[in-house]
């Protein structure tokens, strides 16, 4: 995921997923890692599932803790951000806009 392809990180997780035994399917690593590629993809929905279930099967996951917490925050200040958009404060809203970025260049 380093060089950003998550189209190809999107298929190769698919593609292991519907290969695999279904070992994968408890191993919460996978699932951190194929719930930040959704994310990255544009499917939040089901990336927070993936992520949910990572954290089942292992509580202590802390980067999925982490990213988890992360992704709640980031979901929270583009909210924010859209709505001091809709209320028409253009610069606010562009600063607003350019703190969720900060808080992760890749979603």
């Amino acid at each position: 995921m380093k060089d950003y392809q998550f189209d190809e990180a999107n298929k190769y997780s698919a593609t292991l997923q519907k290969t695999s035994s279904s070992s994968i399917y408890n191993n919460p690593n996978f699932l951190m890692w194929r719930g930040k590629v959704l994310i990255y993809t544009g499917n939040e929905i089901a990336g927070k599932k993936h992520l949910t279930q990572a954290m089942q099967f292992d509580p202590d996951l802390k980067e999925c803790q982490k990213y988890s917490k992360a992704c709640r925050y980031s979901a929270e200040a583009k909210e924010r951000a859209a709505e001091i958009f809709k209320a028409g404060n253009l610069p606010e809203a562009i600063a607003a806009f350019e703190e969720c970025l900060a808080m992760d260049t890749l979603n």
